[in-house]
C-alpha cells in the first residue's frame, strides 16, 4: 500500500499560475488536493474538509500567513496539522515570524521545483511518527491526549475532563456493519466538536483514542451544560442510524453467545466528568481511571444516556 494513499493537501495560494503548478505536481504523486485563492475562504472551509497538510503563501494581498497560522493553531482540530509556507525570498525575519506563529516548515519560491515533494513527504512522515491521529475522525489519539492532559496538570490551572463512551456500539456493528458504525462515530465526534465550539473555549481539546471512546477537556464552569448538550444532540441524532423497522420497535434483536435472541436497545452515550477544583490531578492514569470508574457506575445503574460528575472531594476515595 502506498504511503500517500488518501493523503489530503490543502493549498492556499492567490498566485493562480503557482497554484496550477503545485496542483499538477501533487496530483502527479497521487495526493488529493483542494485549493483556496484567499485566506478567508480557506479558514471558512478547512474545518469542514480537514487536510493532512496545508501549504500556503506567506504574504500576498489576499493572504496573511501569520493570521492563518494563529487562527488554525487556536483550533484543537489543527494542533497537529503540518503547515508549510512559501516565502518569496530567504528573509531571516520572515522565517522567524512563521516559526514562532506555529508553522512547521517553509519553502523559498525559487526552490519549489526541487524541494516541494521532499518537504511534503518529510512533514507527512514526521507527523505520522510524532503524533497519533485517529484515521476516522482525524482527532488526536491516546498519546496526544496523555501529553495534553499532562500539560494541563503541570500548568496547575483549572480544567474539566470528560469521558464519553457509547453503550451497545459493538452490537450495533454486528447488526449494521462497520461502515454504518463508522458513521455513528463520526457523527458523535461532530456533536462533541460543535458543542465545544458553541459552549466551550479556544483552549478546549478533544481526543479519540479508540473505538467508541472520546475524551475532551474544557473549562470548569460549564461542565453540566456541555455534557447535557452532547447527550441531547446524540439522542436526537441516533434514531436516524437505524432501519425503519428497528426504529419503530425501538430496538433490534440479535443472537447472544448462547444462541438466544436478545433485544438490544438504541445506542446510548454515557459521559463522566471530573474537575480539578475538588482535589489535585496528579497524572493522566489517575484521572482516566476515575473517569472510567464513573462511567462504569453510570452504565450499571442507568438504562438511558446519562451524565455523572465526580463530586467526591477527598482523593484517594477510601
Amino acid at each position: 500500500m502506498s504511503e500517500k494513499k488518501n493523503v489530503k493537501i490543502s493549498l492556499i495560494l492567490s498566485d493562480n499560475a503557482l497554484q496550477d503548478y503545485l496542483v499538477l505536481m501533487l496530483i502527479g504523486e497521487d495526493y488529493e488536493v483542494k485549493t483556496y485563492s484567499n485566506q478567508d475562504s480557506a479558514l471558512a472551509d478547512l474545518e469542514k474538509n480537514i487536510p493532512d497538510l496545508i501549504i500556503s503563501e506567506f504574504q500576498t494581498t489576499e493572504i496573511n500567513g501569520l493570521d492563518i497560522c494563529k487562527a488554525l493553531r487556536k483550533n484543537f482540530l489543527f494542533h497537529y496539522i503540518p503547515i508549510i509556507f512559501i516565502l518569496s525570498d530567504a528573509d531571516q525575519l520572515n522565517k522567524a515570524k512563521i516559526t514562532y506563529a506555529g508553522a512547521d516548515d517553509y519553502l523559498i519560491k525559487s526552490s519549489i521545483e526541487n524541494e516541494l515533494l521532499l518537504r511534503v513527504k518529510l512533514n507527512i512522515y514526521r507527523i505520522a511518527r510524532e503524533q497519533d491521529i485517529n484515521p476516522l475522525t482525524k482527532l488526536p489519539g491516546q498519546a496526544s491526549f496523555c501529553r495534553e492532559l499532562l500539560k494541563r496538570i503541570e500548568s496547575k490551572g483549572s480544567f474539566a475532563l470528560y469521558y464519553a463512551d457509547i453503550q451497545q456500539f459493538k452490537r450495533y456493528n454486528q447488526r449494521y456493519g462497520f461502515k454504518r458504525g463508522d458513521e455513528v462515530i463520526k457523527s458523535t465526534a461532530s456533536i462533541i466538536i460543535n458543542t465545544l465550539k458553541t459552549m466551550g473555549s479556544s483552549s478546549d481539546f478533544v481526543a479519540h483514542p479508540q473505538d467508541d471512546d472520546f475524551f475532551f477537556i474544557s473549562m470548569t464552569d460549564s461542565i453540566e451544560v456541555i455534557a447535557q448538550r452532547v447527550i441531547r444532540d446524540f439522542d436526537k441524532t441516533i434514531p436516524s442510524y437505524y432501519d425503519e423497522e428497528d426504529k419503530i420497535k425501538g430496538y433490534f434483536a440479535i443472537k447472544n453467545r448462547k444462541g438466544e435472541f436478545e433485544k438490544v436497545p438504541f445506542l446510548r452515550i454515557y459521559i463522566s466528568a471530573l474537575a480539578s477544583e475538588y482535589y489535585p490531578m496528579m497524572n493522566p492514569a489517575q484521572i482516566t481511571q476515575i473517569a472510567s470508574e464513573i462511567n462504569s457506575f453510570a452504565k450499571a445503574n442507568f438504562d438511558k444516556s446519562m451524565f455523572i460528575k465526580e463530586r467526591r472531594r477527598n482523593y484517594p476515595f477510601y
